[in-house]
């Protein structure tokens, strides 16, 4: 089981990967999993999540966390330095929801790249019930 702790000096913030249930209560666990491995993300610039008024972490393509989090009312801040969402939701006892963060670039996008060097990178975010 792959475990990590984050501190901001006012929360910690301990993401665990979720286990097997070994009993009636654990059915009850209620867990949010933030990825970034969406197939047609860019693949380019960090993005910033932050559950609450938790710890921030950044996701890279490919990376992802879970949290347990009691039940009930979240927010989920993201951004990738130029776009900023978030998502207000309710997660019911027992439930897993998982949210896909997509940096998206535009066909114009990469236009402006190949001549000024940078671009601008849109940033959404997919909710999906995993149980």
């Amino acid at each position: 089981m792959a475990h990590r702790t984050i501190s901001d000096g006012r929360h910690t913030l301990d993401i665990t990967a979720p286990q097997e249930p070994r009993d009636g209560l654990d059915d009850m666990r209620t867990f949010v999993t933030v990825s970034r491995s969406h197939p047609t993300d860019v693949k380019l610039r960090q993005v910033v999540v932050r559950l609450d008024d938790w710890a921030k972490t950044t996701l890279l393509y490919g990376d992802s966390i879970t949290v347990e989090v009691p039940p009930g009312t979240h927010r989920l801040r993201a951004h990738n330095t130029l776009i900023w969402r978030t998502v207000k939701f309710t997660v019911e006892p027992g439930e897993h929801l998982e949210f896909v963060v997509i940096n998206r670039a535009p066909a114009w996008a990469y236009a402006m790249l190949s001549l000024l060097g940078a671009a601008p990178l849109f940033l959404s975010i997919e909710r999906r019930s995993v149980r």
